[in-house]
């Protein structure tokens, strides 16, 4: 199904337990969203090819972000996990990308842990937050 978005609309919000679907960005730009206690945390952007829910797709997670479009006419798949299973199957290079999704954000936590580990990385990380 392709989901038609205005600026401002979101597709997922961090929290929710009812979406387990995948998404691939067709047009447009969304922002990734963290909320951490008060503060609103802007992870990043994502564009047209890209893809994202993963996570709850194939763990059950909640969704860990907000998604939210940035332009107006922003379009996005949703897709279930039995609907991925038969896009996969015609496109097989559907599965690539997931899988390099998960592999760069494996190495991305990889990078952040041994910051965390290094007492002086800490400090430095610890001190901008002030």
């Amino acid at each position: 199904m392709i989901l038609t978005l205005k600026k401002g609309g979101i597709v997922v919000r961090q929290g929710d337990t009812k979406d387990r679907n995948l998404y691939i960005i067709h047009k447009g730009a969304f922002t990734v969203q963290r909320v951490s206690g008060d503060t609103v945390i802007n992870c990043g952007t994502l564009h047209e090819g890209d893809i994202f829910g993963e996570m709850s797709m194939i763990l059950g997670l909640s969704r860990s972000s907000t998604i939210m479009a940035t332009t107006d006419e922003a379009e996005v798949e949703s897709l279930s996990k039995q609907s991925f299973l038969d896009l996969i199957q015609k496109q097989p290079e559907i599965a690539w990308k997931v899988l390099t999704n998960l592999a760069l954000k494996t190495q991305r936590l990889d990078e952040v842990q041994s910051q965390l580990n290094d007492p002086e990385s800490l400090k430095m990380i610890l001190a901008a937050k002030r």
